[in-house]
């Protein structure tokens, strides 16, 4: 997902009646809006998305290892490597299916496998088949973030007197680390809202956050720190980060380097959000039609069907694939393509994944939210 397809499904969500879409407006507030990392995960074939896998529900394991009737337990194992998407309750991967017995808001893939938001403002870890709960974070506007290939994710608790950055290690199942040395109470929670305390990204066994020093690159497993750009004010400072490289939102768009100081300018790319791939050579923009451009500005955007009205990036599955999600009309079920960048080609995974307050995608942030 983008932000550009956020918007426009939040804008449904509160507008009864709809005009034809601006997609200028689209554009230009998508540039000012909350940015948002997106999973990454493996191709799945067309044949095994065509089985249906039952859906089990039976108790959620709380902290302690005790039962929580309201919520349930995962018996079917899902995969990692396939496409993947939520539907209301039931998370989805290739043709596996789990019902969590609550409205998923958000979720992400790691390398073993997926952590989800729900309506209570619990984080739930799913994985070998059960769901344990693992955090909370804002019910209305969860943000998870996490890195492609590995275990590790992070969110912002706001259950104490001031906001915590924490980082989930998915693999061993525990806390590993839990940060509120430099937030204060009152900060807030939105991209766009004054002094957040904000979760950027990770990349590999590094956390980007901003807090009261700025943006700051924090080794999750030493906890030492790193500020990056004291002058970042909100969430919109960084878009991504791969490899080691980031992408910043600057006076000249998106900028790309491995420090503030040496990022240069990505050419012609001005949209305020994106997707890095996984090396970090190409860049998809966050834009109202799917484009893709490498690190000289060279256009490598695949082809989808004229038949769509809306279509963009949402994921990359490796250097020469991305996903996109696409909308034939406002009111349509959106469509799941896998495209090649070397052949321009797509090639439908999903035909109606879900619809606007239903559809989640493993970007961590809510669709129309």
């Amino acid at each position: 997902m983008t932000e550009k397809l956020r918007n426009l499904l939040h804008d449904r969500a509160v507008d009864v009646d709809f005009p034809p879409p601006d997609l200028d407006l689209l554009v230009r507030s998508g540039d000012r809006r909350v940015r948002r990392r997106r999973g990454l995960v493996a191709a799945g074939s067309l044949a095994a998305l065509a089985v249906t896998a039952a859906v089990v529900v039976p108790a959620l394991v709380s902290d302690d290892g005790t039962p929580d009737p309201a919520g349930a337990l995962a018996t079917d194992v899902l995969p990692t490597d396939l496409v993947s998407w939520a539907d209301g309750s039931i998370l989805h991967a290739g043709p596996a299916e789990t019902d969590l017995g609550e409205t998923i808001r958000a979720f992400v893939r790691t390398d073993v496998g997926y952590v989800v938001a729900d309506a209570r403002g619990r984080v739930l870890s799913v994985v070998g088949g059960e769901v344990t709960e693992v955090g909370t974070v804002d019910a209305t506007d969860p943000r998870l973030v996490s890195d492609h290939d590995s275990s590790l994710v992070g969110w912002v608790d706001r259950s104490g007197e001031q906001p915590a950055f924490q980082v989930y290690d998915q693999d061993d199942d525990e806390i590993v680390l839990d940060d509120d040395s430099a937030t204060r109470p009152g900060m807030s929670n939105l991209a766009d809202d004054t002094d957040p305390a904000y979760f950027y990204a990770i990349d590999g066994d590094t956390a980007y956050w901003r807090d009261t020093r700025g943006l700051v690159a924090v080794d999750v497993a030493t906890g030492g720190t790193t500020v990056v750009d004291a002058r970042a004010v909100n969430g919109f400072d960084l878009i991504d980060v791969q490899a080691g490289v980031l992408a910043f939102y600057g006076q000249e768009g998106v900028e790309l380097g491995e420090t503030r100081g040496t990022a240069r300018p990505l050419p012609g790319v001005l949209e305020g959000s994106g997707v890095l791939s996984p090396l970090a050579t190409s860049y998809a923009p966050d834009s109202e039609w799917v484009k893709v451009v490498n690190r000289d500005g060279t256009d490598l955007s695949p082809s989808i069907p004229t038949r769509y009205f809306f279509s963009t990036v949402y994921e990359w599955v490796d250097e020469e694939t991305v996903r996109v999600i696409a909308l034939e009309s406002e009111e349509a079920s959106a469509d799941l393509f896998s495209c090649s960048i070397a052949t321009s080609s797509c090639t439908l995974l999903i035909d109606g994944a879900g619809v606007e307050g239903e559809l989640q995608l493993p970007v961590g942030e809510v669709l129309g939210g």
